[in-house]
C-alpha cells in the first residue's frame, strides 16, 4: 500500500514539475548521442587506419597502469620515504599498492589475451558511406544556419530550405588538427575514399548564388574555417573544371607537388571573387588505381550554367 502511495506521489510530482522530467529525458538523449558519436568516429578511424591491434586496446592500457602502480609501490615510494622512516603504515601502503598493481597487471594480461583471440574485422565501405551521409546531412544544416546568420539578404529570397541546393566535396590535405591528417582508402568498389575534405554548399537563388565553404575532418567529426559568399549569376565569368599543378607545403613543412582537378567559380579579378576547390587528386588515382566520385561537382556545374544562361536570356 505504501509503495502505491509513493508511486502516486512520484507521478503527481512529475505532473506538477514537467520541466524536471523533460530535462532528464534531454540529458539522457544527449548522453546517448555522445556515445553514438564516439562509435561513429571510432568506426571511421578503423576504416581508414585498420582494426586496432592488441597494443592499442584497453587490455594493454590496463597492464601499463598496473605496472606503474607496482613501480610506485615497490620502488619509488620506498626509495623516497622508507630510507629515512620505518613507518609501518607507509610500509603497509606500499605493500598494498604493489599487490593491487600485480592484480591490475593480471587483469590487463587477461584482457590482452582476449583481445588477441578476438577476430578484428575491417570496417566495410557501406559503414563509411552511411557515416559520410550523416556528416553531409549535418553540414547541410550548418550551411543553412551560417548563411542565414551572415547574409541578411538571403531572407528576401525566402527560406534557404526551399532553395535548390547542392553540396560538393573534395579531398583536402590541409587540416585544422595536425594529428589527424588526410588518409586515403581504396574501397572494394574501386572508389577512393578520403578522411578530410573541403565542402562547398551551393544555394541557387533567383538571381544570386549563395555559397558556404568549410573544411571537414571525418575522424573527429568537426568542421573548421566556415566562410560564406554571395555571387550574382550575371557576374560569373566562368564555372567549370581546371587541371592544376599545385606546389604547396604540408603542415609538417614538407614541400609537395599535387596534380589536382579543381572546381572553379570565377566572378571577377579580385581574390575574393574567385573560388576554387579540389575535387580529385590525380596522384592518388594513379597510386591506388582507383577512381574518385565527382558526380556532385559535375551536377553543380551543370545547374549553375543553366542558371547563368537563364539570367543572360532575361
Amino acid at each position: 500500500m505504501e509503495t502505491e502511495k509513493n508511486m502516486e506521489r512520484n507521478q503527481q510530482h512529475e505532473i506538477e514539475n514537467p520541466s524536471h522530467s523533460e530535462r532528464h529525458i534531454k540529458a539522457v538523449g544527449e548522453e546517448q548521442e555522445q556515445v553514438k558519436e564516439l562509435l561513429r568516429r571510432g568506426a571511421i578511424r578503423h576504416y581508414f587506419m585498420g582494426p586496432e591491434n592488441v597494443w592499442t586496446q584497453e587490455g594493454f592500457g590496463t597492464v601499463v597502469g598496473g605496472a606503474l602502480t607496482v613501480f610506485f609501490g615497490s620502488f619509488l615510494l620506498p626509495k623516497l620515504f622508507l630510507h629515512s622512516s620505518n613507518s609501518k603504515v607507509l610500509l603497509t601502503i606500499c605493500g598494498v599498492m604493489t599487490v593491487i598493481g600485480i592484480l591490475i597487471c593480471a587483469k590487463g594480461l587477461y584482457g590482452m589475451a582476449k583481445d588477441y583471440r578476438r577476430e578484428s574485422k575491417p570496417v566495410p565501405d557501406d559503414v563509411h558511406d552511411e557515416i559520410l551521409e550523416y556528416d553531409i546531412s549535418g553540414l547541410k544544416q550548418t550551411s543553412r544556419k551560417i548563411l542565414e546568420e551572415n547574409i541578411p539578404g538571403l531572407k528576401e529570397e525566402g527560406s534557404s530550405d526551399t532553395m535548390e541546393m547542392l553540396l560538393v566535396k573534395g579531398p583536402r590535405d590541409y587540416v585544422a588538427n595536425v594529428n589527424l591528417p588526410l588518409v586515403w582508402k581504396l574501397g572494394e568498389d574501386g572508389t577512393l575514399r578520403y578522411s578530410n575534405f573541403s565542402v562547398m554548399a551551393l544555394y541557387f537563388g533567383k538571381e544570386i548564388l549563395y555559397i558556404y565553404t568549410c573544411i571537414f575532418n571525418m575522424r573527429n567529426g568537426m568542421g573548421k574555417f566556415h566562410h560564406t559568399y554571395e555571387c550574382p549569376y550575371d557576374q560569373i565569368r566562368f564555372v567549370g573544371f581546371e587541371d592544376r599543378i599545385v606546389e604547396t607545403v604540408t603542415q609538417n613543412n614538407k614541400a609537395v607537388v599535387q596534380n589536382l582537378k579543381m572546381l572553379v567559380i570565377d566572378a571577377g579579378d579580385g581574390e575574393n571573387e574567385k573560388l576554387s576547390m579540389p575535387v580529385a587528386d590525380y596522384d592518388m588515382i594513379k597510386k591506388y588505381n582507383g577512381r574518385i566520385d565527382i558526380s556532385d561537382a559535375e551536377e553543380a556545374v551543370k545547374v549553375l550554367l543553366e542558371k547563368m544562361k537563364g539570367v543572360s536570356v532575361n
